[in-house]
């Protein structure tokens, strides 16, 4: 067994150089094993690239074949009165349109993308609401929501595309945060009770409202940005 003279390591049977440092090996009671296998490659290669496009086939493949089996289970064998397979078709689309087609859509704006996850999900209400005969929480409560959550989506999408710093950035976004829990929560009530009743939703925003401003000071304060920058050595 040999040690690098120079940085200490241990060496392996098969090493001509230490493989930190890089110093020859010399040690004449223990030459180099010319039959041992060296632990390390020798030849430097890169890791291949995934093919994105290949993995978004793979899942669309899936994902079909996943539907394709439980809707003919369904009808051919198991309840057949019982649209259950729906669900699961249902399900295995919304799960396309968020994993497969960005691998197989790349190079779209992402607003789309955003667009696409939100008319995934609305559809996917629907078929619950069409299968169960409840399209009043879907108009009255649903509907709503995936509309509040879509124009936090855009606003937080336009300060990300502005190319804005990453305080003011997190900062929006948590005044925009205390805004869609207070219409969630108000939305929930309106459906539930008929009126609003705020509770929950104002103990979250008093957390997210003294972060946001935090944020905001800390990003028009230079001086405490420099101090917690080197507080937390980033």
């Amino acid at each position: 067994m040999s040690y690098c003279v120079n940085c200490g390591v241990e060496l392996d049977a098969a090493a001509r150089a230490c493989p930190l440092c890089g110093t020859p090996v010399v040690n004449p009671r223990c030459p180099v094993d010319e039959t041992a296998e060296p632990a390390f490659p020798l030849v430097r290669r890169e890791v291949e690239p995934v093919d994105r496009r290949s993995l978004g086939l793979l899942l669309t493949g899936m994902l079909a074949s996943a539907a394709v089996c439980c809707c003919l289970i369904n009808w051919l064998a198991f309840f057949p009165a019982v649209p259950w397979s729906l669900y699961v078709a249902g399900a295995a689309a919304v799960l396309w349109v968020w994993a497969a087609l960005p691998l197989l859509a790349r190079g779209r704006p992402v607003p789309l993308f955003l667009l696409a996850d939100l008319a995934a999900a609305a559809g996917m209400l629907a078929l619950v609401a069409a299968l169960t005969g409840g399209w009043g929480w879907f108009w009255r409560l649903a509907l709503p929501i995936l509309g509040a959550t879509a124009l936090l989506g855009a606003a937080l999408g336009g300060m990300i595309a502005r190319r804005r710093s990453g305080l003011t950035t997190a900062g929006v976004f948590f005044l925009l945060l205390i805004l869609w829990l207070l219409a969630l929560e108000a939305l929930i009530d309106l459906y539930a009770f008929g009126r609003y009743q705020p509770g929950w939703s104002v103990i979250a925003s008093a957390a997210g409202l003294v972060a946001a401003v935090f944020l905001l000071i800390v990003r028009l304060r230079p001086r405490l940005r420099e101090e917690l920058g080197r507080r937390f050595h980033t």
